[in-house]
């Protein structure tokens, strides 16, 4: 007996198959011979679309007759033997369905599958073998060939989405680092791959490589070496290699090291250098976004320390060791800065520190280490500029809100202290040194404060917080013009007033306002939007009552007059206000945090509250007080907490209630506070009643240096004459974190900000003027001059290309309120030229646009890149959001889908350093050929 040789094994799909077929040529039932090894590893038998399917092995003829017995208790027999055509007997080949031995010839089958007539003359190389193995994974598949021709594209686009989850439009790099991302669809592709045919994966293999098209080689070769998995954390150990970048040298021996080990990992691989490059680019775009595997980045690191190319990875923008040396190599140069004063070196590597992922500068997650380097650098700059010379109590309200309260700011950041040896060392430096700018400050309003707080003035003088609601709050309530200019919204007691909603953060100081109304500005929809009147050219601002405590100040904000009292004062005070100007309505219009904590359970506001938030028919007027800041001052460190309308109880919903009404917010303080920084103990001066100022009785009449001595109306204290402590280290009673009552600048200016929800009301008479950050607290902008690039080559040896900072001189006359010299604009186009349209246009964009399928049109691509040349090159990422209708906690996304079609052999002309889009226009131009 002959043994047919090299026959394969059958299986349930080849079985199937084989029975549809028969089927479709309208054969309702018989008996199959079929050249395969006379083995099976699956059920005796099974059903088939109603039909029963009974699959028997035959290593003999003999055992082939006796199978054919089982055509009576089945529809359909398949008979599996190795048996040579030639021993099968007449007797046996009439009783078969085809008359013959059948061959398990797999492309009928494949074609059949995908409801296919024809097929790609390649279609898996024509391997019999991957096309069996092709019918076993993809069994019961229900994809349809496009045109009725399988392809295979499509016949892998079925399989990878079937086995392991890449889907059929994402094979480009960037999508296949993000699928490789995910821990299930790479550990499903482990096990198919385990399980399929090599010759199949091999197949596999080949086809995602031409699709990846240069990246292809390097993708595959890790995709076999080390698994999907390690796409992305090798890629960033690439993007240390590829990153010449001037900012990060290294010895050229490390870098060939790195590079060798690393083609070693991937099998002897040898990568170009564009490889290298894009691919690097390709992973760190991946892990640009907010939701990033900690694994993923775990086994970069590990990645780094097994190819030692920790000398290089303060190279990278994801990493989270590189951070280290980035902030080392950035307190390096803000302490030469400190010497010399040229802040250019300084500037530039904390933008390195700002690109960063890790940084999350200016918000609550950025590490202490970069909350203290911001701060320390914005402090260095304000120390070049003018500290201020007041002409009068006005001009020193104005200061604090634009200027001295950030000062402010950047101090407490300061003072959490930073985990670098080094940066620590040298952010104590500059904040002594500015402190003691500051202190100067305070002693010298002090002493204004001294001459001109403890009386009204006659004419000219400042806003007080006892006319806060006569000349804040009252204008705001002017009624509405009628549709045909009469007055609207007519009531039987008259025309109804704009409604508003008075908030007093007590005890919140300027410095804590700027980060609220910025909170408030930034993260509510619909928008708010801060508001002055017209014709204001300065933030409102108000003096306190002296001394600045909440018995004096509080109670003459809320009773329009200087008054001294508590809870019971300050509602009857503010409804007899009301009741004055004709506001005064039905129901409590006033809430302390006794009754805004009345709240029912899963509700945000106590019901009282909102019903008066909601009723601006009868109560036009509606004032709440909010504890939380002076409530922290008692129990909690406030030095380095970035304030929020989320750090208040009770602020969100009312600012979310406030804008479902309509209604006007003003939010004020009625004094600020300064912070406990443990620097000395408390002084024991005469009589003390109080943290921050004491009696000016027999005992100890006379005010030291850090004191002053306040007389007048305003003085509310005993005989209308108190001393007050100046310098912020001086208190009278026991440690807490923080104080008020005194009369430095953070405790005695009010901050008095009109919030809008939606459109402006004209007829209130105020305009969007958001109180502006100085100068000083960013770096200045300065576009570097467009410079040829020889070779897209050359570019690509410089990765980031960071803006030339320019640093500011060490002394600037007049500079206080100095926004900066306009930043020199690229070059710009001949009239009626438009060179966005010639970017969009061109050859190489075509094909990158092409190659990437962003979901973005090309119009809206140019609406981006036009705004972004009318900045100077830079973007709030919020409006960028706006102009490609995302939302904006997808903006970074966003931005890293178009900077993947835009960047182009390795040269980044569009990214986000976390707060802004920029564009390196010259690059752009020059990468896409329009010319200047």
């Amino acid at each position: 007996m002959t043994v047919a040789a090299g026959l394969p094994e059958a299986d349930a799909a080849a079985v199937r198959s084989l029975v549809m077929g028969l089927r479709s040529k309208n054969y309702p039932r018989g008996v199959v011979a079929l050249a395969a090894a006379p083995v099976w590893s699956g059920p005796e038998e099974f059903d088939l679309d109603g039909q029963s399917v009974r699959v028997r092995v035959a290593p003999s003829v003999l055992a082939i007759r006796d199978a054919l017995i089982e055509r009576h208790r089945a529809d359909w027999v398949v008979i599996l033997t190795d048996r040579d055509p030639a021993e099968l007997p007449a007797g046996i080949l009439e009783h078969l369905t085809a008359g013959r031995l059948s061959n398990l010839d797999p492309w009928p089958a494949l074609r059949e599958l995908f409801q296919a007539s024809r097929q790609e003359f390649h279609l898996l190389s024509l391997s019999n073998d991957a096309a069996r193995a092709a019918l076993r994974d993809l069994d019961g598949v229900r994809a349809p060939a496009p045109g009725g021709v399988l392809t295979n594209d499509h016949l892998f686009a079925a399989l990878a989405d079937r086995s392991f989850g890449l889907r059929p439009a994402e094979y480009t790099p960037h999508h296949v680092a993000l699928w490789s991302m995910d821990g299930a669809t790479t550990a499903r592709f482990d096990v198919w791959r385990q399980h399929t045919d090599p010759v199949l994966l091999e197949q596999f293999y080949g086809w995602i490589e031409s699709r990846l098209g240069p990246l292809g080689p390097a993708f595959v070769a890790v995709w076999r070496s080390s698994g999907p998995a390690q796409l992305v954390p090798l890629g960033l150990v690439a993007a240390l290699v590829g990153d010449g970048t001037a900012a990060f040298p290294a010895p050229r021996d490390t870098t060939v090291k790195v590079r060798t080990l690393l083609e070693v990992e991937l099998g002897g691989r040898a990568l170009t250098e564009q490889q290298l490059t894009a691919w690097g680019n390709a992973a760190t775009l991946a892990v640009s976004g907010p939701h990033v595997p900690d694994e993923v980045l775990r086994r970069a690191e590990d990645a780094v320390r097994r190819l030692q190319a920790e000398p290089l990875v303060a190279r990278s923008d994801v990493l989270q060791m590189a951070l280290a040396p980035r902030i080392a190599q950035f307190a390096t140069m803000l302490g030469i800065a400190v010497d010399s004063g040229d802040l250019a070196a300084a500037e530039n590597a904390w933008a390195d520190v700002v690109a960063h992922r890790g940084a999350h500068a200016g918000t609550p997650d950025a590490p202490r280490n970069v909350q203290v380097g911001a701060a320390a650098l914005r402090l260095l700059r304000r120390r070049a500029l003018d500290w201020p010379e007041s002409g009068g109590l006005t001009d020193w309200l104005t200061h604090y809100r634009r200027d001295l309260s950030w000062v402010d700011d950047a101090v407490n950041d300061a003072f959490v202290g930073a985990d670098d040896r080094a940066l620590a060392t040298v952010a104590d430096r500059i904040v002594t040194a500015v402190r003691a700018q500051r202190a100067d400050a305070d002693r010298r309003f002090a002493r204004q404060l001294a001459a001109d707080g403890g009386h009204r003035a006659t004419s000219g003088g400042p806003l007080y917080i006892e006319d806060v609601l006569d000349r804040i709050v009252k204008p705001l309530t002017v009624p509405a013009p009628g549709p045909t200019g009469g007055l609207g919204g007519v009531t039987p007691g008259g025309p109804k007033p704009s409604p508003v909603l008075l908030v007093i953060a007590d005890g919140m100081s300027g410095s804590v306002a700027n980060e609220v109304v910025a909170d408030a500005l930034r993260r509510h929809r619909p928008q708010w939007q801060e508001c002055r009147f017209a014709g204001a050219e300065q933030p409102h601002a108000a003096l306190a009552a002296l001394p600045t405590v909440t018995r004096f100040s509080r109670c003459s904000l809320l009773t329009g007059t200087l008054a001294e009292g508590g809870q019971d004062k300050e509602r009857s005070g503010f409804s007899n206000w009301l009741q004055r100007n004709g506001l005064r309505g039905i129901g409590p219009v006033l809430f302390h945090k006794a009754e805004l904590d009345l709240v029912s359970r899963n509700h945000a506001l106590a019901d009282a509250v909102r019903d008066a938030v909601d009723d601006t028919e009868h109560r036009p007027v509606v004032a709440c007080v909010l504890n939380d800041i002076d409530d922290a001052l008692d129990r909690s460190d406030p030095i380095g907490t970035t304030w929020s309308t989320a750090s208040f109880k009770h602020l969100d919903p009312l600012l979310t209630a406030a804008a479902a009404v309509g209604r006007t917010v003003v939010l004020v303080s009625d004094h600020g506070h300064v912070v406990e920084r443990r620097e000395q103990p408390s002084v024991q001066r005469g009589q003390q009643v109080s943290a921050r100022y004491r009696s000016a009785s027999d005992v100890d009449p006379e005010a030291r240096d850090d004191e002053v001595l306040v007389t007048g109306v305003r003085v509310l204290s005993g005989h209308q004459r108190a001393i007050l402590a100046v310098d912020e280290q001086v208190r009278y009673t026991g440690l807490k974190a923080g104080y008020h009552g005194g009369a430095s600048l953070a405790e005695a200016v009010i901050p008095v900000s009109i919030l809008v929800n939606g459109a402006v009301p004209h007829h209130l008479g105020i305009e969007v003027a958001p109180a502006p950050q100085p100068a000083w607290w960013e770096a200045a902008r300065t576009a570097p001059a467009p410079t040829p690039v020889p070779t897209v080559a050359a570019a690509a040896a410089s990765k980031r290309k960071k803006p030339t900072v320019t640093a500011k001189p060490v002394a600037q006359a007049d500079a206080l309120f100095d926004v900066g010299a306009p930043a020199a604009p690229v070059a710009a186009a001949p009239a009626g030229r438009d060179r966005i349209a010639e970017v969009l246009g061109s050859e190489l964009f075509g094909q990158q646009y092409a190659q990437f399928r962003p979901k973005f049109t090309k119009p809206v691509i140019g609406r981006l890149l036009r705004e972004l040349l009318d900045g100077n090159g830079r973007l709030a990422l919020s409006r960028a959001a706006d102009l490609l209708d995302v939302k904006p906690a997808r903006a970074r996304a966003a931005v890293a889908v178009l900077a993947q079609v835009l960047n182009t052999d390795g040269v980044v002309v569009l990214s986000d350093n976390g707060t802004e889009v920029e564009l390196e226009a010259a690059l752009l131009f020059e990468q896409y050929g329009v010319a200047p």
